[in-house]
């Protein structure tokens, strides 16, 4: 494909962003008012899971990218089953 066959519609390129910049608005607008309605303690407890949890899922993700890469290492150096490994 070349650039020259890329068709792009102009106004609903425009349509889009300018949902998206609302969409964008309502959810900051959102987020104020949920600060202002609850304390600080609690929203800053909420953000705190949600940090932990993405925290664990990293770490998760690498221990499993690090469980493949092992597997693939013994597999090139001659370990043919998990006996090997």
């Amino acid at each position: 494909m070349k650039a020259e066959d890329i068709k792009i519609n102009l106004k609903e390129l425009r349509e889009f962003k300018k949902r998206n910049f609302k969409d964008r608005l309502d959810f900051i607008k959102f987020w104020i008012d949920y600060m202002k309605k609850h304390s600080d303690k609690e929203w800053s407890k909420q953000q705190a899971v949600l940090i932990d949890s993405q925290i664990q899922n990293s770490r998760n993700l690498l221990k499993k990218k690090s469980n493949r890469m092992g597997f693939i290492k013994n597999r090139k150096n001659g370990a043919n089953n998990k006996q090997d490994l």
